[in-house]
C-alpha cells in the first residue's frame, strides 16, 4: 500500500542519516562540579593512562556518573600515544636534513601520514628550544667547570702577549682619530647621480687610514715625503719583528700542545660510566655522530658518562633505528671521506648490561619534544697573521 512504502521510505532516510552522523561521545552535565570533575579526570590521567578526551567519554558512557565510571577505568586499555621516541626522534633528524619537506621525511617514517607530520610539527615546534643540543651540553659542562675552579684564578694577571698589545691599540686609535678629525668629507650632490657615486665609493681595508699633515707634507716637498716613508717602513719593520715573535711564540705553544691532554683527564675511576641511554643521551649521540662521524672516542668525551664501547654498542644497536649509516654519509660527505666497504658487515660483540637500551619513561618522551635540533654544521677556524 502506499502508507506501508511511505513509512519504509522514512525508515530507510532515518537509517542513513543516522549512520552519517557522527557519535556523541561528550556532553557537560551543570550536576557534577568543576573540582569532581577535574579529580576524576586526573586519576584517569595518572594511573590509567587515560587523556581528556578518552576519560570524558567513558563518563558520559555511564551518563555522568563519577564512581561507575572510576570503577570501569581499569576494564579498558586507552589507545597509545601514537609517537614513540624513536618516531621524533627520526622526525627530529629528518627535520634537520630536509627542513618542511615534509614527503622527505616520510621516507624515515614511512608509516606515517603527510597530515600526521604536519600536525605533530606544529605542536612540536611550540616547544622546542632554539638552541643546539649539543651547545647547551657544552655549555652546561663549561658551567660547571667554571664553578669548580678557584676564586683566585679570576683574579689572575693579564697575560704578557696580551699586554704586549696594548700600547699598540691606543697608538693604533690615535692616528685614525687624528685621520677623523683633520680630513673633512665633502658633500656628496643630491639626485641619482649623488646616489650612484655615493654607491661606488668604497670604504678602505680594515686598520687603514689616512692622516691629512702627512698627505700635504708629501705633496708639499719631496724631502718631508721621504721622511715620512722612512718612518713608515720603520714601522712596518717593527710590525712584521712583532709578528715573527709572535709566529715563533705560537709555534712553541703548538709544540707543547703535541703532547697531549692525558696528563690533565681524571683517572679512569673517577669517571662514572652509566649503562643507561636517557633520551637526551640518544639525541646527543645522534648528533655527535653527524658532527665527529666514526670518532667514538670523541662521542665519548661529548656525552660525558659513556665509554667508547657503550658508544660503538649504541651505534650497532640503533643504526636502523635512528637511520645512523645516513647520518654517517652526510659526514662522509663533507668530509671528503669515502665510505667503507663492509659497513653491514660489522660485528660487535654486545655485552648484556651495555648493549641493552631501556625504553624512556613518559618524562622523557615529553623531554625529547623540546630538544631542539637544528643540524651540526662542521666548521673549522683558523686565524693567522698575515705578514
Amino acid at each position: 500500500t502506499p502508507n506501508t512504502q511511505k513509512r519504509v521510505f522514512l525508515v530507510a532516510k532515518a537509517s542513513q542519516e543516522r549512520d552519517n552522523l557522527g557519535m556523541l561521545v561528550w556532553f557537560p552535565n551543570p550536576s557534577i562540579p568543576e573540582t569532581k570533575l577535574d579529580e576524576y579526570i586526573a586519576i584517569a590521567k595518572e594511573k590509567h593512562g587515560y587523556n581528556m578526551e578518552q576519560a570524558l567519554g567513558m563518563l558520559f558512557w555511564h551518563k555522568h556518573n563519577i564512581e561507575k565510571s572510576l570503577a570501569d577505568l581499569p576494564n579498558f586499555t586507552p589507545f597509545p600515544d601514537e609517537w614513540t621516541v624513536e618516531d621524533k626522534v627520526l622526525f627530529e633528524q629528518g627535520f634537520s636534513f630536509h627542513g618542511k619537506t615534509f614527503h622527505r621525511i616520510q621516507q624515515m617514517l614511512p608509516d606515517k601520514s603527510i597530515a600526521s607530520l604536519v600536525r605533530f610539527y606544529y605542536s612540536w615546534k611550540k616547544t622546542r628550544s632554539k638552541t643546539s643540543v649539543m651547545d647547551r651540553h657544552a655549555r652546561k659542562q663549561k658551567r660547571d667547570r667554571e664553578e669548580s675552579d678557584d676564586e683566585g684564578e679570576e683574579n689572575s694577571c693579564i697575560s704578557p702577549g696580551d699586554a704586549e698589545f696594548e700600547p699598540n691599540k691606543d697608538e693604533k686609535k690615535e692616528p685614525a682619530n687624528l685621520a677623523e678629525k683633520s680630513v673633512h668629507v665633502k658633500k656628496e650632490p643630491q639626485g641619482i647621480a649623488g646616489r650612484n657615486l655615493h654607491r661606488a665609493k668604497k670604504k678602505p681595508p680594515k686598520g687603514m687610514h689616512l692622516n691629512a699633515d702627512d698627505v700635504a707634507a708629501m705633496s708639499s716637498s719631496s724631502p718631508a715625503a721621504v721622511s715620512v716613508l722612512r718612518q713608515l717602513d720603520m714601522e712596518l719593520i717593527a710590525i712584521k719583528r712583532q709578528i715573527q715573535s709572535i709566529k715563533q711564540h705560537n709555534s712553541a705553544l703548538r709544540e707543547k700542545l703535541d703532547t697531549g691532554v692525558d696528563e690533565f683527564r681524571p683517572t679512569e675511576a673517577n669517571q662514572k660510566f652509566n649503562t643507561r641511554w636517557t633520551t637526551e643521551e640518544q639525541l646527543l649521540a645522534v648528533q655527535a655522530i653527524r658532527k665527529y662521524g666514526r670518532d667514538f672516542q670523541a662521542i665519548s668525551d661529548v656525552i660525558g658518562n659513556k665509554s667508547v664501547v657503550q658508544v660503538k654498542n649504541f651505534f650497532v644497536n640503533y643504526r636502523r633505528r635512528f637511520n645512523l649509516d645516513e647520518v654517517l654519509q652526510e659526514w662522509e660527505a663533507e668530509h671528503g671521506v669515502e665510505g667503507r666497504k663492509g659497513l653491514d658487515e660489522e660485528k660487535m660483540e654486545v655485552s648484556s648490561e651495555e648493549g641493552t637500551t631501556p625504553v624512556p619513561s613518559e618524562n622523557q618522551t615529553e623531554l625529547i619534544s623540546q630538544l631542539c635540533v637544528r643540524g651540526i654544521k662542521a666548521s673549522t677556524a683558523s686565524s693567522e697573521v698575515s705578514s
